[in-house]
């Protein structure tokens, strides 16, 4: 039975206002048609598009959005291969059970810090929310003696030889994130 919903995750919601009652989505499930993912959600057991394992955040966590490596890595601004998905929450929210693939950490994130550069990206019927580029470069630069200094700056060099860039932006965010004096001398020896 073809799902006539072409997306990876659905949720009850959706399907509910696609027509279908409690009992029909029972038994697509025992069909195999869905796969029950939690109480919101269902996965398409026969959607054909492009996996990709940032649909998964917003099933686990509602409010999740894709930060720091796993951000930099989808821009193209690091060459680094995570093996887990870099996820903010914020700092209010109970952080949710990760599954078991794709493994995912999450970061509590006070105001303005959380909601300052959300993205939302829709590609064929499914979304995930990410921080843009310039965000991104902020958080990295922030959380540089965790994650390396190496990596930070691999971000930082990558995002200045991009043709799309924003530097007023990027001044604009680390004044607002209170990483303004170490990009700006960063940014000093770099351009």
């Amino acid at each position: 039975m073809l799902f006539p919903i072409e997306k990876q995750f659905i949720s009850v919601q959706e399907l509910h206002e696609a027509g279908y009652s409690n009992y029909k989505i029972r038994q697509m499930v025992s069909a195999g048609s869905l796969i029950g993912v939690n109480r919101k959600w269902y996965e398409n057991a026969y959607y054909t598009g492009e996996i990709n394992d940032f649909y998964t955040v917003s099933v686990y966590a509602e409010q999740g959005v894709v930060c720091l490596i796993s951000a930099a890595v989808y821009y193209e601004l690091s060459s680094e291969r995570p093996n887990l998905i870099d996820i903010a929450i914020p700092r209010n929210v109970r952080i949710p059970k990760s599954p078991d693939w794709p493994a995912m950490k999450f970061y509590r994130m006070a105001e303005p810090r959380y909601s300052m550069g959300i993205v939302e990206v829709k590609e064929e019927g499914n979304f995930f929310r990410i921080y843009d580029k310039e965000k991104t470069v902020c958080d990295v630069i922030y959380h540089r003696n965790k994650m390396g200094f190496e990596p930070a700056m691999e971000v930082l060099k990558r995002y200045v030889q991009r043709t799309d860039r924003d530097i007023n932006r990027l001044v604009a965010y680390a004044k607002c994130l209170q990483v303004e004096t170490t990009i700006k001398q960063y940014l000093e020896a770099l351009l």
